[in-house]
């Protein structure tokens, strides 16, 4: 994936914010996290669209295939990252930290399953469009682009989000994230396809260069 590709991803989910941020004008979240709505029906359409699209990426940049479906994404990624189930956000505006790929490991994504009812069920999954499963596949965007940006070693500076605080994103130009996503901090291997022989290992630190061999192939990677 080139950065540019990835800088318009990055874009579009922006514009996905922005909807969101908007829905608080009518809907105060804290309290109400299960209204429902065509709003956040939209969003969690477009959101988990997204996500798919996203995982798809992901999987082909670490294995070289794409994957099919939600499951085997789902080996695919946990396969390699398996730590994304502790990666957080903070919600401002509804007052909460979530996970949204908590217990993935073991089980299924409730947000998501949500998403499968409203797409193939639209009058009786209706319901299932709530703030709480928008918000949430939408925090699991951008936590897929942040994992595609370190995969691919790109820096995201298009924009800040204005709906997550997350010690992941770069605050400003110069500085670096407050902390690594969960599977890239120090000492982490950091799996990324390349070479003749396929996918490689390659150790990147944090704040340190590091070379890794695999077969023939050397690889220096400066610290994310």
């Amino acid at each position: 994936m080139t950065d540019i590709a990835l800088a318009n991803v990055w874009n579009y989910y922006l514009s996905l914010e922005e909807d969101i941020y908007a829905t608080s004008r009518f809907i105060e979240p804290r309290g109400q996290e299960k209204t429902f709505s065509y709003e956040f029906l939209k969003l969690i359409v477009l959101s988990c669209t997204e996500v798919e699209s996203v995982l798809k990426i992901i999987c082909k940049e670490v294995t070289g295939k794409e994957g099919g479906n939600i499951a085997e994404y789902k080996n695919m990624v946990l396969s390699a990252f398996p730590k994304i189930v502790n990666a957080e956000v903070y919600v401002p505006r509804w007052g909460q930290e979530i996970k949204p790929f908590a217990g993935w490991d073991t089980g299924k994504l409730l947000w998501w399953d949500s998403y499968v009812e409203i797409k193939h069920n639209r009058d009786n999954g209706f319901q299932s469009a709530t703030y709480h499963n928008a918000v949430f596949a939408l925090a699991a965007l951008y936590i897929l682009i942040h994992y595609l940006a370190k995969i691919i070693d790109y820096r995201i500076e298009a924009g800040i989000s204005k709906y997550f605080i997350s010690p992941y994103a770069f605050r400003f130009v110069i500085s670096s994230p407050l902390r690594q996503l969960p599977d890239f901090e120090t000492g982490n291997p950091v799996p990324v396809k390349g070479g003749v022989g396929g996918t490689m290992k390659v150790y990147k630190q944090a704040n340190e260069p590091k070379e890794a061999r695999e077969g023939d192939i050397w690889i220096k990677s400066e610290g994310l």
